[in-house]
């Protein structure tokens, strides 16, 4: 549920610190069942059968002869999906200090999986998939990224991605577990270069991962709906909460004066960090 705000947004995200077990467990077991999903849907070649119970024409894969029994183009997409599924499970088990109920597992990891499941069927259908359809007759993972620059873009980015976006979070969690940080916001390391930069790595990575799946074209796609996201809702709903930690420091009353003065320091910190940090989202970008 979103929290109440001033200004028009929904969340699914709470801003309460507290354990939730059973939210985490369906996070975690999810995000596990969804990188099962993608491999069986590639494995079992059901992906390719969607496509042609659509009426479409599915990549005919000239070799399986990658790990798993997958073609290689089949187990870049799995290695994607299989490392954002890691990330996931180890930001809730080691990193999350928020509130997940339930419901909101629930849709989160619904909204992952559906994104997943549209790059897998579109790597299937050969019209927009963007496995190789020349080079080696029995090529492998390397040879495959070699032979396509799409591929290795897409690889990279998601690899960059995944990798700056999970580093971020144990940085800034880091610095907050230090006793004499506490009620400071963090703008040091890789927050230093923007002020989400946890955002923007999801961006990457997930520009890259539709990318290995159907080219350019729909990893620009879908790069550009979340900067859209994240500029018009995200970034703006989260700027919000952060300031209005100010104002609600003004209005506490004498005995919490403590707390109000760590209120008061968050909301000054965080107007000095906006300040000095050039970039909200991308780095070099925006």
């Amino acid at each position: 549920m979103a929290e109440k705000s001033e200004c028009k947004h929904w969340s699914l995200t709470s801003r309460v610190k507290e354990p939730s077990p059973l939210g985490t467990t369906i996070w975690v077991g999810l995000r596990a069942a969804d990188a099962a999903l993608q491999y069986a849907l590639l494995r079992q070649k059901l992906a390719s059968e969607l496509v042609k119970l659509l009426g479409g024409q599915p990549v005919v894969a000239t070799a399986i002869n990658g790990p798993l029994g997958l073609t290689p183009h089949g187990f870049l997409l799995t290695a994607v999906a299989v490392g954002a599924s890691l990330k996931h499970a180890i930001w809730a088990l080691f990193i999350k200090e928020q509130k997940m109920s339930a419901p909101a597992a629930l849709a989160i990891v619904g909204i992952e999986t559906l994104h997943n499941t549209i790059n897998t069927f579109l790597s299937a259908w050969a019209i927009t998939s963007a496995a190789p359809t020349n080079g080696p007759p029995f090529p492998s993972v390397g040879e495959t990224l070699l032979s396509s620059p799409i591929l290795l873009l897409g690889a990279t980015l998601s690899a960059i991605g995944l990798t700056t976006e999970l580093y971020a979070e144990f940085q800034r969690k880091w610095f907050k577990d230090d006793p004499k940080n506490e009620g400071k916001p963090y703008g040091d390391g890789l927050w230093s270069l923007a002020t989400h930069i946890n955002y923007g790595a999801y961006t990457i990575w997930r520009t890259g991962y539709a990318t290995v799946a159907a080219g350019p074209f729909w990893g620009g796609l879908i790069g550009a709906f979340f900067v859209y996201d994240f500029t018009s809702r995200a970034i703006p709903e989260l700027d919000e909460y952060c300031m209005r930690k100010v104002r609600e420091g003004w209005s506490m009353t004498i005995p919490k004066i403590s707390a109000n003065l760590r209120v008061l320091q968050y909301g000054d910190s965080w107007a000095k960090i906006k300040k000095h940090t050039n970039y909200r989202l991308l780095p070099g970008i925006y």
